[in-house]
């Protein structure tokens, strides 16, 4: 049982100091326009160059950023 519980805790911790990181290097992207196909509306965003796009119900509004 201590096993365990020192392993949860190990964990805990080692997740509590790499998701800050992950986090940290998330890029900020904002929308560049938007394309309804059907029932889903395709949302594009420009990533510091770099494209990128989501797809959200066609009666959605696109998010006028994303992180990736």
């Amino acid at each position: 049982m201590k096993i365990i519980k020192s392993l949860v805790i190990a964990i805990v911790l080692l997740g509590s100091t790499v998701y800050p990181t992950l986090v940290a290097n998330a890029v900020t992207c904002f929308k560049t326009g938007e394309e309804t196909s059907g029932m889903n509306k395709i949302c594009y965003y420009d990533c510091m160059g770099s494209g990128a796009a989501i797809t959200v119900s066609a009666v959605s509004l696109c998010p006028l950023s994303i992180n990736q």
